[in-house]
């Protein structure tokens, strides 16, 4: 009960003149106009500033009133960002960890700083307790920072003098994940940068990962561990070596790595079984990876990422395994998730992109009465270095579709955009399949549709084609389909073309 006297009588002195928070649970037109605000910009009411203020105010957006209600919604949303929900089907995740010694550290901070040294003491210690459980090593340095200051204030010289000196030893810790955070940083990005930075920055890459594991080694961290798990994972995923990494990470979730016990409270075992999936993917162990990718169903929901990241790789598998039934199916749930419009422009023109090769592939052609593909074929895309992998995945389809409607004019137009990323750095960007199939196109155009003309120059390629699987990920390419499954339709599409014609 004294707790909480001091903490009426603080709230009291110090309360905020307005309410901090938004009434989300029961906004009506009698509402605030912050209330209203918000409920606009949620159901897409509005969507520009002079939309906002048109509709509340009549006016335009350089509005007195309009500016001060928007900084206010912003403010009032900020607030809510103390009391965000990080944890899944009411299970502790990492983000939820993480967040308990965030809260705890502000609350005593806030309540040191109106004097309050009794509760910001037992604050503190629950913070300090969390963060050395859940081994964050950041949260548990600033902890001990704050119960020193808390003992010098109280005059506990004994406890004071134990505490500065925990707080030197774990700092060394906290110096040793400090320098792994930098390098680890580093290497993720220069690793995602671009195709030739990932090559130019490999060998660094590889050599980190026996640096993070001594130092993982030595202090027995799993901040360090994760430094180390994380590099190794990419870089055996960009260097293709899948069957070393399902070694590795099924020791990961086994729970046990070189004897040394993960902290499972902290792992994000979805990402793990990610990467599991995905290797299986890369190795086309298609039955493996489904059934893989439906243990992994169990640690997400679909109002998460990881949920959308889960059903790429089961689409992308069946269709991989020619299993289109099953793609469709999983494809359906993606479009049906409520979150799929909430999702980012790039995100989802990909996943209307994985729609549209799976309708041509379950019908093996273009006439879907239940799929549009003129949207798809009606425009070219403008080259865009960010993009590569999905222009031409789109660039080839549309091409296929030309070759089916016969029209050479606008096959040569896709088979030029085509070149033009063989121009802009085509042959490092793309793996040599890419730019073996981007060959076969070219015979298709230079030999005017003619199947026999095409079929006898294409041999070598296909199977040249045919030999080269590529196992590693250095490239920014988007094989939705294989080539091979593509080729054969298409001129399958050609021979009947050319049977017809004779008709």
């Amino acid at each position: 009960m004294e707790d909480l006297q001091r903490l009426v009588k603080i709230v009291t002195r110090l309360k905020q003149r307005q309410y901090p928070l938004l009434e989300l649970k029961s906004i009506n037109e009698n509402s605030s106009k912050e209330n209203l605000f918000f409920r606009h910009i949620r159901k897409g009411i509005v969507s520009t500033d002079d939309d906002a203020a048109e509709l509340l105010y009549g006016s335009k957006s350089e509005d007195d009133r309009y500016r001060m209600l928007k900084s206010r919604l912003k403010q009032k949303l900020l607030n809510h960002i103390f009391f965000l929900d990080f944890t899944d089907d009411n299970e502790k995740t990492p983000e939820s960890l993480e967040q308990e010694c965030i809260h705890l550290l502000h609350q005593g901070r806030v309540l040191m700083l109106t004097g309050e040294l009794k509760i910001a003491k037992g604050l503190f210690f629950k913070a300090y307790t969390a963060a050395t459980r859940y081994e964050f090593t950041h949260y548990k340095v600033q902890a001990l920072e704050e119960m020193v200051k808390v003992y010098s204030e109280n005059h506990q010289p004994h406890v004071f003098e134990d505490t500065v000196n925990e707080l030197n030893e774990v700092r060394k810790l906290y110096n040793a994940e400090d320098e792994a955070k930098q390098r680890y940083y580093y290497i993720k990005m220069m690793l995602s940068k671009s195709v030739n930075s990932r090559r130019k920055n490999m060998d660094y890459a590889i050599e980190s990962i026996e640096w993070f594991h001594k130092k993982w080694k030595q202090f027995k961290s799993f901040n360090l561990f994760e430094f180390y798990y994380k590099t190794k994972r990419n870089v055996m995923t960009l260097q293709g070596e899948h069957e070393k990494l399902l070694d590795f990470l099924n020791d990961v979730l086994s729970g046990k790595v070189e004897r040394y016990e993960i902290n499972e409270q902290r792992l994000d075992i979805s990402n793990v079984q990610h990467a599991k999936v995905y290797a299986l993917l890369k190795l086309n162990r298609i039955n493996e990876g489904l059934e893989a990718a439906n243990q992994y169903e169990e640690f997400v929901n679909e109002s998460q990422n990881e949920w959308f990241d889960l059903k790429e790789l089961q689409v992308l598998l069946a269709m991989k395994g020619e299993r289109f039934d099953d793609a469709l199916e999983y494809i359906g749930k993606v479009f049906e998730n409520k979150r799929f419009i909430t999702l980012d422009r790039v995100v989802e023109n990909k996943w209307k992109l994985y729609n549209a090769y799976l309708h041509f592939a379950h019908a093996s052609n273009f006439h879907m009465r239940n799929f549009n593909f003129a949207k798809f074929v009606d425009f070219v895309p403008e080259y865009d270095k960010s993009l590569e992998g999905y222009n031409v995945a789109l660039l080839i389809l549309q091409f296929i579709y030309y070759v089916e409607q016969g029209d050479m004019d606008e096959i040569a137009i896709r088979r030029d955009e085509l070149k033009k990323y063989m121009a802009n750095h085509f042959k490092e960007n793309f793996s040599y399949r890419t730019r073996t199939i981007y060959k076969l196109l070219n015979i298709v155009v230079e030999n005017d549709l003619n199947y026999r003309k095409i079929l006898s120059r294409s041999k070598y390629l296909i199977n040249k084609l045919n030999e080269a699987e590529v196992l590693e990920d250095t490239y920014n390419e988007m094989e939705i389909i294989s080539y091979e499954f593509l080729w054969e339709q298409m001129m399958n599409m050609i021979k009947l073309e050319r049977a017809s014609s004779w008709d």
